[in-house]
């Protein structure tokens, strides 16, 4: 067999290489960021919710300080003093926090631009909805239009009834059959989609 053909008896693999120093490591990492936990959580857990007013804000930068100790142990920078290292982080947590919501705050009202014009097909859809709904009071007796645009203007019943002419009752039939009558004009009139 030439040396091409990869014979499986030849190779070796290393015993107590790399995997297991890195597996140690990981467990280290491990062990000292319980430790710490342990050690710290509460009381760093009491500061921050000291200085952030949103329990669940709290919550994630405890959670976001941790997170950074871990990154930190994993790339063998252990801090000389873990308690002080800790609080620092939380509070720097805490005031870019404070940052970000005031910089959103000032500038929300800009997301928004409200003197975009609106879409083109719009103006020409309010319109045709006005003409076809013009067109569908103009069938309407007047008794009955008249009614309804004084309906839709605010007028009471009473109001309308002493405009018309006619008993409360009376016109309240009237305001609701020409209401009828008007969607029916409306909803035969639809283009099918």
């Amino acid at each position: 067999m030439n040396d091409l053909d990869g014979d499986a008896s030849t190779v070796t693999l290393p015993v107590g290489g790399a995997a297991p120093r890195a597996r140690d490591r990981s467990e280290s990492v491990r062990r000292t960021a319980l430790e710490l936990y342990d050690m710290h959580h509460r009381e760093l857990a009491t500061f921050v919710r000291a200085i952030e007013r949103d329990a669940q804000t709290a919550e994630d930068i405890v959670g976001e300080t941790f997170v950074r100790l871990i990154d930190e142990l994993r790339r063998g920078r252990t801090p000389d003093q873990p308690r002080a290292w800790l609080h620092r982080v939380a509070a720097n947590l805490v005031v870019d926090g404070g940052r970000r919501r005031s910089v959103a705050t000032r500038f929300l009202g800009r997301l928004v631009d409200h003197r975009t014009e609106p879409p083109l097909d719009e103006g020409l859809l309010q319109g045709e909805t006005r003409r076809e709904v013009r067109e569908a009071l103009s069938e309407l007796p007047v008794d009955a239009r008249t009614a309804l645009m004084l309906a839709a203007h605010g007028f009471s019943g009473r109001e309308i009834a002493g405009t018309l002419g006619r008993s409360e009752l009376a016109t309240r039939s009237l305001i609701c059959r020409a209401r009828l009558r008007l969607r029916e004009r409306l909803e035969s009139s639809e283009v099918p989609r």
